[in-house]
């Protein structure tokens, strides 16, 4: 009797017809739960694709955590499995189970769906969205019907070439192997974990050309520059990706085919399985980049997918029964991609279609039903000129709240895929928390992630104008230990997974237009690939300030602090005590004061409500009635201070009237905010306005992005507290 093949399996009509990660706003409305644990009939993810992979555990204290769940699922697994094998030839059979099973799944995210549910408003119009039930059973019926049983046998009995199959197993030692293979290979030793524990890193600065200068560090010996080859196919991506490169990059990015040299150098340092953090995102490069992380995401996913496959067919050869193939980890999400907006999401899927499209058979699932709640027709209209960054952030489909999976074959993609079906997952922050969840939730699950092998973070900058803290909530939940098996099967699971190293091999990407402490933290504190991390430096600049047009003297004040937790407490005793007086002069009246910070905010709002001070105020939560008003007596001189936040400038950059003064109560993290305000004052420039902004020397890379690099370094550096800076005429 054949040996039972473990791999890509024939996929049950109802995984395709049963709605699992939509999502779908509304206070009281229900969404599928794209991480059901239930198993209303036969499990959907047991009997297709691959078994499932995974990563890591959360116990560092035991040498291998995952015994006591492998001993106590690994029973469960068994007994799935021979249910499968009699239930294989009832696969057309679940059909008639689709409402069921939505209306199981259905109740999965009530207890979820309302945490930060004004970070899913933004006062921004969204689009009106399917019922997730549906699942595109009467949309896309005829956009798939032809095509669905082609999807089933694509990924079951999709042929690979000897020669690929023989290259999966190439001696590590080989002059020019694969970096997939050489990473997530080796095995590391007890020593490099303790390095990376300890972040015991090797340092060293760079410079290498279109990308500047950066600092690598290692764990061991002397990092080497990339290699100057351009040629994607010595780099060991896939010949059906290359055939199909120079067409996506001109659809998407450039009139020219080839990838420019940004992209080359970028893709190098990415195919080399280092992490990266890129703080020079622009408008320009944005698309660049984003097909260079799509095309490794998908280079990534095709090869371990090959190599399930490859070690299925070897394991049906006589005598190959017993061998020991570890390629698989504990759920089958490889790539985690976590973007701001709809419309990152739809761009990347454009992208990844045009990739895999390597002839006229390729295939897309539910593409219907996913264009109809990731596109716009039209394009929002707003009131007045907007400046064009705003333009560019905000075009198309802005809603935040969003998941998706992604189930990737040699020549199709097929969307809204259950989680532990997919290989790739593109979600926002927000959804991700409403699945995640907190602790003492009911229902929660975070499994998914204990197999992610890349992380990546594009438009960071925009993340951070989102709630932060749903990005450090999901980074404490990578590589915990698993709940349930999800079908894995664990004579295949890597061994470093199973000793709990998950998050030493998993590569971390983080792209932004500026460089912020909360990032470096985040990219520093929970980035530890042994196979070393890339910081590239912005470039020196001459700063923001010089596009200052009006002739105002802009006071800087350095306030002491002993650490960065006492920073908050030390900048709001510095204020009152030392800039708040002063302004509370009737000469200095219709002041504004810049607030980054919420949290300080809240704090400001209380204490000039005891101090029964004269002042309105604007946040991203203040009603439209309320900003009207508020606005309107700052106009008119009826209030002496207005209190406006960072994100409601972000989010709906107004342009604030009858500013005679301001206060930067921190540094604004986009540093052309800073001209953007200023410049406010422009209708008062027969008056005496003035202009004071508080820094500490935790501020070094906002000041530089400023002030400029040269200033910046002698007003962190002197002894001197107060400087002052004089623009326009």
């Amino acid at each position: 009797m054949a040996p039972k093949k473990h791999g890509f399996g024939k996929r049950k009509r109802k995984s395709q017809r049963s709605g699992t990660n939509g999502v779908k706003k509304g206070k009281y409305a229900k969404s599928i739960n794209p991480l059901s644990t239930e198993k209303p009939e036969k499990s959907v993810i047991e009997t297709e694709d691959y078994p499932s992979q995974s990563d890591d555990s959360s116990s560092e204290e035991e040498v291998n955590p995952y015994q006591e769940l492998v001993s106590s699922l690994k029973q469960h697994s068994d007994s799935d499995k021979s249910e499968n094998e009699s239930d294989s030839d009832d696969l057309e059979d679940s059909n008639d189970d689709v409402d069921n099973n939505s209306e199981d799944e259905d109740s999965i995210e009530g207890s979820n769906d309302n945490i930060d549910e004004e970070d899913g408003k933004k006062n921004r119009k969204t689009p009106n969205k399917l019922d997730d039930s549906e699942h595109a059973v009467s949309e896309n019926e005829s956009d798939n019907s032809e095509t669905s049983d082609k999807l089933e046998l694509d990924d079951s009995e999709e042929e690979i070439d000897e020669s690929e199959t023989e290259q999966d197993d190439d001696d590590l030692d080989a002059k020019n192997l694969d970096p997939f293979l050489e990473h997530f290979e080796k095995e590391i030793s007890e020593e490099d974990v303790t390095k990376l524990g300890q972040s015991q890193w090797t340092k060293s600065e760079m410079k290498i050309a279109h990308l500047g200068k950066y600092t690598v560090r290692t764990i061991k010996g002397q990092p080497q520059k990339p290699d100057n080859s351009t040629d994607l196919k010595k780099m060991h991506v896939k010949q059906s990706l290359c055939n199909e490169v120079n067409t996506t990059n001109i659809k998407h990015c450039s009139d020219k085919g080839d990838l420019s040299p940004l992209q080359l150098m970028v893709f190098k340092i990415l195919n080399q399985y280092q992490d990266l953090y890129y703080p020079c995102r622009t408008q320009e490069t944005g698309e660049h980049l984003r097909l260079v992380y799509c095309l490794h995401a998908l280079n990534h996913v095709l090869k371990n997918r090959k190599r399930v496959i490859s070690h299925n067919t070897k394991m049906k050869i006589p005598g190959n029964e017993d061998k020991d193939y570890r390629d698989q980890g504990l759920a089958r999400p490889k790539v985690l991609i976590v973007i701001p907006f709809r419309e990152a999401a739809l761009r990347i899927v454009d992208i990844m279609i045009s990739l895999l499209k390597s002839d006229e058979k390729s295939m897309v699932s539910n593409k219907k039903r996913f264009y109809t709640e990731y596109k716009l027709d039209n394009t929002d209209q707003r009131r007045g000129v907007k400046p064009e960054d705003y333009e560019s952030i905000f075009t198309g489909n802005t809603d935040d709240h969003f998941r998706i999976g992604l189930g990737v074959a040699k020549k199709t993609l097929k969307l809204y895929t259950n989680f532990y079906a997919s290989d790739i997952i593109l979600a926002s922050p927000l959804g991700l928390r409403t699945i995640i969840g907190s602790e003492g939730d009911k229902e929660r699950d975070y499994d998914f992630l204990s197999s992610i092998e890349m992380l990546i973070f594009d438009q960071a900058d925009i993340l951070m104008m989102q709630n932060w803290d749903h990005i450090i909530h999901l980074m404490k939940h990578f590589h915990l230990q698993p709940k349930e098996s999800h079908g894995t099967d664990f004579s295949r699971v890597r061994m470093w997974t199973l000793n709990g190293w998950s998050k030493y091999y998993r590569q971390n990407i983080v792209l932004s237009s500026v460089s912020d402490p909360q990032l470096l933290s985040l990219f520093n504190k929970h980035c530890c690939n042994y196979n070393g991390k890339i910081t590239l430096h912005r470039p020196e600049t001459k700063g923001s300030i010089s596009q200052v047009v009006v002739q105002l003297p802009q006071v800087y004040h350095k306030l002491s602090c002993s650490s960065y937790s006492q920073l908050a407490d030390d900048r709001f005793n510095f204020f009152i005590q030392k800039i708040l007086p002063t302004h509370k002069d009737p000469v200095l009246a219709q002041t504004l004061i810049y607030v980054p910070s919420y949290f300080d905010f809240v704090r400001l709002r209380n204490y000039f409500v005891r101090e029964d001070l004269s002042f309105v105020y604007i946040s991203e939560y203040t009603k439209d009635k309320t900003l009207s008003r508020s606005r309107n007596q700052f106009f008119h001189g009826n209030a002496h201070f207005m209190l406006y936040t960072e994100r409601v400038h972000f989010y709906r950059r107004f342009k604030v009237r009858g500013i005679k003064h301001i206060i930067f109560y921190e540094l604004p993290l986009f540093p052309h905010f800073y001209s953007e305000l200023c410049n406010m004052l422009i209708e008062n420039r027969q008056e005496n306005s003035s202009c004071a902004v508080m820094y500490s020397q935790y501020d070094v890379q906002k000041l530089t992005e400023i002030v400029g690099s040269d200033r910046a370094s002698h007003m962190i550096t002197s002894s001197k507290h107060i400087h002052m800076f004089v623009t326009g005429e």
